[in-house]
């Protein structure tokens, strides 16, 4: 049976938190400016940002497996601990916001 040491993987899943949050900067320069009404929403420019937010994550996954395969899991769910953190906030401040 797999075990999963919680203690060991700590290090690797506060890494790919910060992997997470960093992967969310594309998406967020994307977004920002459509949610403050500065700019028309754009299809190309979401894309970008998700199409870089993705490759952030990938590079990170495939990283870590190259250069610590045994800490990938953890890595991996800090990733998307970190990404949807990112978009927790997001979510929890236009509900927030006054127009």
């Amino acid at each position: 049976m797999l075990e999963f040491d919680f203690a060991h993987h700590i290090p690797s899943i506060l890494v790919g938190v910060v992997v997470g949050i960093l992967a969310f900067a594309p998406l967020l320069v994307a977004l920002v400016p459509v949610l403050r009404r500065k700019r028309e929403a754009n299809m190309t420019v979401g894309f970008m940002g998700v199409f870089a937010s993705f490759l952030v994550l990938f590079l990170g996954v495939i990283v870590t497996y190259l250069l610590a395969r045994p800490v990938l899991v953890g890595f991996a769910a800090g990733e998307i601990i970190g990404f949807f953190l990112c978009w927790l906030a997001v979510a929890i401040a236009l509900m927030l916001k006054k127009d």
